[in-house]
Parts: C-alpha cells; structure tokens; sequence
C-alpha cells in the first residue's frame, strides 16, 4: 500500500484462556449443535450454489458459545477436510458449512488476550512486495 512505517502489537491468550479444538467435522457439528442459530433465510442460496445441498441450514450462536469457551481453534488440517462442504447437524435436519474461516485460524469471542509492548517498523526499499526492518 505504499506506506513507509508500521507498527505491531504482539497478542496471546491469557493462561486461563479456554479454547475450543475443532478437530474435525464431528466436532464442528457438535459446537453447532450445543449452541444452533438458524441462518437459513441468509445463507440458503449462497450455500446452495456452493454445497449443492437443500435444506435448513444452521451456524453455532457465538454470543451463547462465549458463555463457554473464549476462543474457538480450526486447525489446518480440519479447514482442508472441512472448508465448503456440508456437515450434517445431527438431531435437527440441518446442515451447516466451515464458512468465513481461514487455515489455522482461532476466533476470540472474549477478552483474553494480552498485548505486549509495540515494534516500530520501517520500510527498507519499494520492490513489492517490500521489505522491512524494526525502527531504531
């Protein structure tokens, strides 16, 4: 984007932070099941086209799995196994799809992170994709 400086924050968990390992479609099933919020008036169509599949379509209810975990983990290998295609919820005779999510990802649904101390960073030269230093 052309700009000359930036600046990070290093973030992790806190140690009591409680994560949520998604390991496979079982798991994320189960997360979906425990905590359902029907999305199928929103996602029936996009879904559909994506998946093929008919029928009612279901997403775990963030704000009551934040009543239970602070953060919910997807590993690399579940997104691969997992990422587009339909996953039954059993009992309900719904499905719902691994979307938005990317490889290796954890969404944070509380406030558990702790941040460090800030680095500057200054850019070192204009070839993209450019390259970076820590200011002094």
């Amino acid at each position: 984007m052309g700009w000359p400086t930036a600046t990070t924050w290093p973030v992790r968990p806190g140690p009591d932070a409680r994560v949520l390992e998604i390991r496979d479609a079982a798991g994320w099933a189960s997360l979906v099941a425990r905590h359902p919020l029907v999305v199928s008036a929103a996602r029936r169509h996009d879904w559909y086209r994506c998946t093929g599949r008919v029928g009612d379509w279901l997403v775990p209810d963030w704000g009551a799995v934040a009543e239970q975990v602070d953060g919910v983990h997807v590993p690399v290998a579940t997104w691969l196994s997992l990422a587009g295609r339909p996953v039954e919820v059993p009992g309900t005779g719904a499905a719902t799809v691994l979307a938005g999510w990317h490889p290796d990802a954890t969404w944070w649904l509380t406030d558990v992170l702790q941040v460090g101390e800030p680095t500057g960073w200054v850019r070192t030269d204009d070839d993209p994709p450019g390259r970076w230093a820590p200011s002094s």
